[in-house]
């Protein structure tokens, strides 16, 4: 055969194919169309799911946090002031919940001018009142304070007071990852 017979031969097979190809419908069949959608959706689930549980791990983690840091930080206040302290003064309530009890407080005899400086707990937030100043928050309007107790643990030879603080982060909502309680005791030794 010749080359030009040839040539014109693979040329007129190339046309066909080209032309058969121009033919066919380009797209996705009804099944492929299922399945990429399945497959979408699969990976939006999971993507979704693992955004939630970062989301809710931040929350828990913050909620935690805050207890911790108020909780902390109210202890130490505490003890720093009974431990600055030269007697308690009359009509302190001891054994008493302070914070069921809001007329009752705890007041410290302090060198002036900070005397006397007294604990309270009004509304769920722990105060001090130091001297003749106002009440201070010591906690954050975040949590509620369910526990404040004192205890007087002197005796003869020395003057010590027991405390105990439980802290709670408010939780209107009453979620799981808003539920965080922590309690501390503690004591200190006044001057």
């Amino acid at each position: 055969m010749p080359t030009s017979l040839r040539l014109m031969m693979i040329r007129r097979s190339r046309l066909l194919h080209l032309n058969k190809m121009a033919n066919q419908k380009v797209g996705f069949s009804l099944i492929e169309l299922l399945l990429y959608m399945g497959l979408i959706a699969i990976f939006l689930t999971a993507a979704t799911t693992s955004l939630w549980d970062i989301i809710l791990g931040n929350v828990k983690s913050g909620v935690h946090q805050e207890v911790q840091e108020n909780l902390r930080y109210a202890t130490h206040r505490i003890q720093f002031e009974i431990r600055n302290a030269d007697s308690v003064n009359p009509g302190s309530g001891f054994d008493i919940n302070l914070a069921t009890s809001p007329s009752e407080k705890i007041s410290l005899s302090v060198p002036d001018p900070d005397n006397p400086t007294e604990f309270r707990v009004s509304g769920g937030v722990l105060h001090i009142k130091r001297g003749d100043g106002s009440w201070t928050a010591l906690t954050s309007s975040a949590l509620e304070v369910t526990n404040l107790t004192f205890t007087d643990l002197s005796d003869a030879a020395s003057k010590y007071l027991e405390f105990t603080v439980t802290v709670k982060y408010r939780n209107p909502s009453g979620r799981s990852q808003w539920e965080k309680e922590a309690m501390f005791r503690g004591a200190a030794q006044l001057r």
